[in-house]
Order: C-alpha cells, then structure tokens, then sequence
C-alpha cells in the first residue's frame, strides 16, 4: 500500500473512532449535565483535576516511543515499557490516597473525600495497560487501538444516564472514570498479539527516561494549560480575598471547556496518531518530511477553523441549547475557549514535526511560554474578574505557544515558518472574520448559516493559494488520473 493510500485509510480509521470517542464523551457530559446541578457538576471537575495532575506529570510517554523508536518492534522493549507503566500507577495511586484528603479542603468539599480515595483506583488500573494496540501503529495498523477505545467509549456511555439518575450527584462521575479506565485496560490485553510481559533493560529504560523527561514537565505545564484556570476557579476563594467564584461557576465553566474541548480533542488525537508514524517514516528525506509536514499544516489549520468559528460566532446559544439553560452564564466564555482550541488544534502540526524527529522539548518549550497565560488568570481570579476574561487570556497564550513552536522548529531543524505560512494566515484571517461576523449573528439559524459560509471562503482560500493541497485533492478525489500521471512522468 503507499504511503498515501495509507494515510487515507489511516485517516478515516482514526476519524471514525475519535468521532465516536468524541460523541459519546459529549453525550456523557451532556447527561452528567442536565441530570445533576451545575454545583455538583464543578465538585466533579475537581476529580479530573485530581487525577489529570498526576497523569500528566509522570507521563513518559511510552506509547510514542515505541512508534518514533526504530527498535521500538524489539520484545524487550515493549516489556521495559510495561515495567515503567506499573510503577507509575503504583506511585500515582499512593500519592494519590496520601492527597486526598488535603485536596478535599483545599476545593471546600470535604464532603466528597470518600471520592478521591476512590480515584487512587485510576491510575492502577492504568498502569497495566497493553502497549500492543500502540505498538501496531508502527505499521499503520490503528484498527485495534481504535476498538479498544470505541468500545470502552460506548459501553461507559451506555451507564451514563442510569448512574446519573440513580446518584443525582458527583458520584456517578466518579463511578463512570472508573469503569471507563478498567474497560480500556482490559481492552488492550484483549486486542493484544503478544504476550504481556515485564523486564528491565537498562538502556532501554534510559531511553525511555531521556525521551520521556522533556514530556514530564510538559505535563506539569499541560496540567496548567488543561486544568490550571478550573483550579484557580475551585480554590480562589479560599486563596484571593476578593474572588466570588464558587463551585456553580466552575461547574459553568467546565461545561463551557467541555463543549470546545470535544471536537478540538478529536482533531488532535487523530492527526497525533495518524501523522507521528507518517512523518517519523520521512525523517531522514527532508524533501518528503517537508511535504508530510505542510499536509498535516493543511489539515490541521482547516480543522482549527471548522472548531474555531463556529463557537465564535454562534457560540452564545451552543450551551445553553445543548446543556439547558441552568448554564446559560457559560455564554460568555465560549467564543474565547473555541478560538483558544482552535489555535491550540492547529500547533499540533508543528509540535508533531518536532517530536517525529525525537524533538520533545520543542512542545515543552511552546507549553512554558502557553502556562504565561495563568499569569493573566490569577490577575483575574484575584480580581474577581468574569469567566470570559479568563478564557481570552488562554487563547492569547496559545498564539504565543505556537509562534515559539514554529520559531523552534526553524531553528533546531531548518523547516522554514514559510512552510506553514499560507495555511496559519487563513486560519488567523478566518476567525478575525468570525469575530467580526459575529454581531452580524442575531440569532442560531443566523450563526451557522455565516459560519458555514465563513468556512467555504477559507477552504476555497486555502486551495488558491496552496498548489500542494490542490494535488493532494486531486489525487484523493481522482486517484486513476494520478496514477496515470505519475506513471507517464516516471516514463
């Protein structure tokens, strides 16, 4: 199969199942939503909180390096591996019991500690996952990995609404992590081909470490960029004398994240999946990795505008349709945390550049500079400023974060920001647009009918002014007349 057609298939493979990922994380969200109050729905943001910190910060990362690694097919690596994983879920569990009732305090709901005992739950149960499912992507092989996170996606969504309906509170969404992370773990030995083994390889184990440690501070700041501005939502009255935010505002501002968040995190783990393989394949033929790299640019910028804009400008009556209207305060903050996503969605194609040439320091270098943006949070948590001024601080940090990912790009690895020029200015120009347009919304039939408009203009945009796109559309849409083509200019 070429690399082409592979990508092709690979791509609606990927997209398929991060679509049902997707939906089903929406449609839990939603239930969770309308079945408990916004009260009960910020104490349950604050056990993603509890549990993402710890994830992020010990992350290493093994799954991508057992794809970008050239040895990464070697048995005793893949078993290192897995020796890495369970001591990481054995000490964030630990930790975890150890902060649970600190942290029951500090979010003013000591009523909840029995819950984040319970989380310590989590990350055991991860740390024993199969690296199988991630290892088959060397070989563009997705269809595994994506059964796995389909099917355990489908069956927690099917619990959803009984365990709200049952609990009325925090708890169903307690109870609904956990089954989700036992059912995917169980999933991964299920999908597995090898036999799941432990070992410890010195110099495997080092590698992981010096590919993993870059990653384990950007999860520090990924913690900041994901979770920091919900933290300080949770904590700020009992650390800012002037704040007013309670745990209905959090509850309002994590729908308002969650509803932006969604398809942002479909477009991103698809294209993460699909294109580090892709790129890592092409990293020692800078010609063909130059090209790899301005598709996934292509794609990656379209796919921020098809987020973006919309949000933008009909953003105000996404929620409270969608959530009810005991969230109709979300409004405000929407538009910014769609445009912050959307940006953020585009910097993936830069930062998968980077890490398909064994670069990770690049994303943690952009996430120092993204984590600037809590600068202006606390400033408006001690203010006691509104949600939406905390969603336009992220999403000027996320435009700093990618200026200095393709700066470092540029300079560590000679790829040219002229590479992406063309696809980051009709992405910039298309939600300037959408702002504008925005006033012009008078109602929601009136604001996806200017944001699909909106989005034709950009992608006609787009294939105007990029010949390479036009041909890989051409070849995709026609793929007969291009191999013709390629035959007669390889006579």
């Amino acid at each position: 199969m070429s690399v082409r057609k592979a990508i092709l298939s690979g791509a609606v493979n990927l997209g398929a199942g991060q679509a049902v990922v997707q939906l089903c994380s929406f449609v839990r969200s939603v239930i969770l939503a309308r079945l408990i109050s916004p009260e009960n729905f910020g104490i349950a943001a604050t056990f993603a909180m509890t549990f993402s910190l710890l994830e992020m910060i010990s992350n290493l990362s093994a799954q991508s390096l057992l794809v970008q690694a050239p040895d990464g097919d070697d048995p005793r690596f893949q078993a290192t591996g897995h020796t890495l994983l369970v001591l990481r879920g054995i000490l964030n569990a630990a930790t975890l019991l150890l902060l649970a009732w600190p942290l029951s305090l500090l979010f003013g709901v000591p009523q909840a500690r029995w819950a984040f005992y319970w989380l310590a739950v989590i990350p055991l149960a991860r740390g024993f996952v199969h690296l199988d499912p991630n290892r088959f992507q060397r070989d563009m092989r997705f269809t595994p990995q994506v059964a796995v996170d389909t099917m355990s996606s489908l069956l927690v969504t099917v619990l959803a609404w009984p365990l709200a309906a049952w609990f009325r509170d925090y708890a169903a969404m307690l109870w609904l992590l956990l089954v989700q992370v036992v059912l995917s773990t169980i999933g991964s030995h299920i999908a597995a081909e090898r036999r799941y083994t432990w070992a410890w390889d010195r110099e495997y184990a080092g590698r992981f470490f010096s590919f993993g440690w870059p990653l384990l501070v950007n999860g520090l700041l990924m913690y900041g960029i994901f979770q920091g501005d919900r933290f300080l939502i949770a904590s700020s009255r009992r650390v800012f004398p002037n704040s007013t935010y309670t745990l209905t505002d959090l509850g309002i501002y994590s729908v308002a994240f969650a509803v932006t968040m969604a398809p942002s995190q479909f477009f991103v783990n698809a294209s993460s999946s699909l294109f580090l393989p892709v790129l890592a394949r092409a990293q020692v033929a800078k010609e063909h990795f130059a090209r790899r790299y301005l598709a996934c640019a292509h794609l990656l910028s379209f796919s921020a505008l098809v987020i973006a804009i919309p949000f933008i400008v009909a953003g105000r009556w996404i929620v409270p349709l969608v959530y009810g209207p005991k969230y109709l305060a979300a409004a405000p903050v929407v538009g910014w945390l769609g445009a912050m996503w959307g940006v953020r969605v585009f910097r993936a194609a830069p930062t998968l550049a980077a890490m398909s040439l064994g670069d990770t320091r690049n994303a943690m270098i952009s996430n120092v500079v993204r984590t600037t943006a809590l600068i202006g949070v606390i400033a408006v948590a001690a203010a006691g400023g509104s949600l939406a001024s905390i969603g336009m601080c992220g999403c000027f940090g996320e435009v700093l974060a990618t200026a200095v990912c393709i700066g470092r790009l540029s300079v560590k690895h000679r790829l040219s920001p002229s590479l992406v020029s063309r696809p980051l200015a009709v992405c910039g120009i298309g939600m300037a647009f959408a702002a504008f347009a925005r006033t012009g919304a008078v109602s929601i039939i009136a604001g996806i009918g200017i944001a699909l408009v909106l989005l034709c203009v950009c992608a006609a945009a787009m294939l105007f002014l990029s010949p390479e796109l036009r041909h890989n559309v051409r070849t995709v849409l026609r793929p007969s007349e291009a191999a013709t083509a390629a035959q007669e200019a390889a006579n």
